[in-house]
């Protein structure tokens, strides 16, 4: 329930950045991963100054990108949270949540015509691609550890970025 519950709101951007994080949290089935997605969610906030998804979306559909969009140590902040969330991934059925919240995180502007829904079609799936093969491939402890030092990092470079 809490991956089809966190996918749509990844999906749809719509929501508060801690009920996302709350849901990830629960499907991670690990601590330390669960922490590591609530970490990368908190740079997401802080990064864009907001914990509405769909802020982020529309400073997105804005600004450009999260993953090109802002300073260096911006852009870095988006790609260390996405790592991060596709590295906490436990694989399955999670891997939709973890991919489509980490494809919201780099590129997922508002939807505001076909160019807009493209890319945030194109990041949700790149996203869920590369957090199945994560969750099947990579042993989960030191992914989970990984994943962890991402979100540390990425929120550490999205305090600098403000």
């Amino acid at each position: 329930m809490a991956p089809a519950a966190a996918a749509t709101m990844a999906v749809t951007a719509s929501g508060e950045i801690v009920l996302l994080a709350v849901l990830l949290g629960a499907a991670a089935g690990d601590v330390l991963a669960a922490a590591a997605a609530l970490a990368a969610l908190v740079a997401v906030a802080v990064r864009w100054g907001s914990t509405s998804l769909d802020a982020v979306a529309g400073a997105q559909a804005v600004l450009g990108p999260g993953l090109v969009a802002g300073s260096a140590a911006a852009a870095a902040s988006t790609w260390g949270a996405a790592g991060a969330l596709l590295l906490a991934c436990p694989g399955g059925w999670s891997a939709l949540a973890f991919g489509a919240t980490a494809g919201l995180v780099v590129a997922g502007p508002a939807p505001g015509g076909a160019p807009d829904l493209a890319v945030r079609v194109a990041g949700a799936l790149v996203g869920v691609g590369l957090a199945a093969l994560a969750g099947r491939r990579l042993p989960r402890r030191p992914a989970a550890a990984a994943a962890a030092v991402l979100a540390v990092a990425s929120l550490a470079l999205a305090a600098v970025a403000r």
